[in-house]
């Protein structure tokens, strides 16, 4: 046997091409002849027992051709796999047989090309800043209310008491364009804090003064809202039902006691916890978006080819991921497009270049893993151990038990290498 390569950056495919001839061919096809002999059936004769002169004429040429070609698919593969080959498959290799005669057999075998990369500077990046991180004393007051919210106090009011920010209220709304209802732009029995900035601007405010019962109030959409109604004036009819007065918690100790947090037993320890979680947030945030900008760097400096047939099958997978997303707002492609203005060409060119990007930072990410080595320490699987059980408020050998150590390595892996990048570039 006789091995050649070939490999079709464009198509995104390659081929490994098996070539059988001289004596080996010869007996190949006298095993094949046998063979087909041995199970011919003919009407009027046992099976093995045909006469030679019917076998000349139903063991055709193309019958052993065949039988001989399905023989050798799996030593002509063994053979090609044990080769120094360049050109890598992704996929498991499919035979055709490209030509079969009395003196050879060729057969191909078709894949997809394995991405390749080669991979460029990776360290000391300076075009990327390292951010900065600062907690605000609105950050923490807004964090602290979240945790109030738990143990808000709500008491219905008069019926001649109308309206103030911070109130809950339920109600009934219906939009209205030029005086004609738009889709989605009603709600029966709705319940808005006054304040929450849930509804667009100008829609909690034109409530605050209002009572039970009937109204109207007009508001303008934002620029940046949807399409059909962006910058348009819109005429809400209201019937509101029921207004409540909202009393959060007094911020003591209290609170710190019926909040139960492990660790934290005062309401200036409290505060402390708070400002932490929200630094240690924003840090990992902010360094994970620092690492996601610089590995758009690496990729300029590498050189990556990505098979077509892999960017294919990661585009549909995102799309597929994109279309459930949709579901769960309950939407599908056809209003998105209507809703966005975009066409399926621009919907499909966006996620083809998320699919590159994508693919591009696995095979980053990947190559510097293999080459930097990053090794899971017992320190670090302990510490992840104590963090999750201090969290959780539960034994470290209970969280142990819960927890899958290849999942938790391969966390650990992931940081290593996020730590990695982020302190040795910037």
């Amino acid at each position: 046997m006789k091995f050649t390569e070939q490999k079709f950056t464009e198509q995104g495919t390659g081929k490994w091409i098996v070539y059988i001839d001289g004596q080996e061919w010869t007996d190949v096809l006298k095993k094949a002849k046998n063979r087909v002999i041995s199970n011919l059936e003919v009407p009027g004769f046992r099976k093995g027992k045909v006469p030679p002169a019917q076998v000349e004429k139903y063991a055709s040429p193309s019958k052993i051709y065949n039988e001989a070609y399905r023989m050798m698919i799996s030593p002509a593969f063994d053979f090609a796999r044990s080769q120094d080959v360049k050109v890598e498959p992704m996929n498991s290799p499919t035979p055709l047989p490209k030509k079969v005669s009395e003196k050879e057999l060729v057969i191909e075998f078709i894949f997809d090309l394995k991405p390749e990369i080669k991979l460029g500077q990776y360290k000391n990046i300076k075009t990327i800043e390292k951010p900065k991180t600062e907690v605000t004393d609105e950050e923490i007051a807004a964090a602290i209310d979240q945790y109030c919210e738990q143990f808000t106090m709500e008491k219905t009011k008069d019926s001649k008491e109308s309206i103030v920010n911070g109130d809950a209220v339920i109600f009934d709304f219906e939009g209205f364009l030029d005086g004609v209802a738009f889709k989605g732009g009603e709600a029966k029995g709705h319940r808005l804090v006054i304040g929450s900035k849930q509804f667009i601007p100008g829609f909690e405010e034109s409530m605050i003064g209002l009572k039970l019962g009937n109204h109207e109030i007009e508001v303008v959409f934002p620029n940046d809202y949807t399409p059909e109604l962006a910058n348009k004036k819109a005429i809400f009819k209201l019937n509101i039902t029921e207004i409540k007065t909202r009393e959060l918690p007094k911020k003591d100790d209290e609170l710190v006691k019926d909040l139960n947090l492990p660790g934290v037993n005062t309401y200036k320890e409290f505060e402390a916890r708070v400002k932490s979680d929200i630094q240690k947030q924003k840090e990992t945030n902010l360094k994970n978006q620092f690492v996601n900008d610089l590995i758009v760097e690496i990729a300029k400096n590498s050189t990556i080819e990505l098979p077509k047939s892999a960017i294919e099958n990661q585009t549909a997978d995102l799309k597929k991921q994109f279309e459930e997303e949709l579901k769960k707002q309950n939407m599908d492609i056809k209003k998105y497009k209507k809703k966005t203005g975009l066409s399926d060409e621009q919907i499909n060119e966006e996620l083809k270049f998320d699919a590159i990007a994508k693919l591009q930072s696995y095979l980053i990410t990947s190559e510097i893993r293999a080459k930097e080595k990053f090794k899971v320490s017992e320190n670090h699987l302990n510490a992840k151990y104590e963090m999750f059980a201090s969290q959780f408020g539960i034994d470290v050998e209970q969280v142990k038990t819960m927890i899958n150590p290849e999942i938790l390595n391969g966390e650990i892996i992931n940081e290593l290498l996020v730590d990695f990048l982020y302190s040795n570039n910037g």
